[in-house]
């Protein structure tokens, strides 16, 4: 599968989507989207709010945690994971959730960028769970957050 490299929030924030997954066209889908060609595999880029630190970031997992299996019909945890990509820490949540009669399968990363909420969603059908789970274990894996180099008004 190839991959293209992706830069969002002032090239500040980079990951690798597979070219599989196209930017869509309708207004549906939020700005940073990026869904497959039958629509059964969707992966959103956003930002949440703001003033958020690292300490701060469990106490909101525990939240995101706690909405999900209220709002969810079927919320079932399958993997939470901390990573560290550089200096900055990330919490990778997989989960199995029901909409509207759907099953669906989720990867959910949240992170900080400038003090801010970094959320990656991913999601496809849960009967494609095996199909999808390596290319969201290469998204998660491929958030990088861009320092900018002030000496020379570039990113390192």
């Amino acid at each position: 599968m190839q991959y293209e490299k992706y830069r969002f929030y002032d090239d500040g924030v980079e990951m690798m989507i597979p070219s599989c997954l196209k930017e869509p066209t309708s207004r549906l889908f939020a700005q940073n989207s990026f869904v497959s060609d039958n629509k059964r595999v969707i992966v959103n880029v956003s930002r949440g709010a703001d003033g958020l630190t690292q300490q701060q970031l469990e106490t909101r997992l525990n939240e995101y945690c706690r909405g999900f299996a209220k709002d969810a019909r079927k919320f079932e945890c399958l993997k939470i994971d901390k990573r560290q990509f550089l200096d900055d820490l990330f919490v990778d949540l997989r989960y199995l959730s029901s909409m509207m009669g759907y099953q669906f399968y989720n990867a959910f990363v949240l992170g900080i960028y400038e003090g801010r909420e970094l959320v990656v969603t991913m999601q496809c059908m849960q009967n494609e769970t095996a199909d999808n789970e390596h290319m969201f274990d290469f998204i998660a894996d491929s958030i990088r957050i861009l320092k900018k180099d002030v000496r020379n008004g570039g990113l390192i």
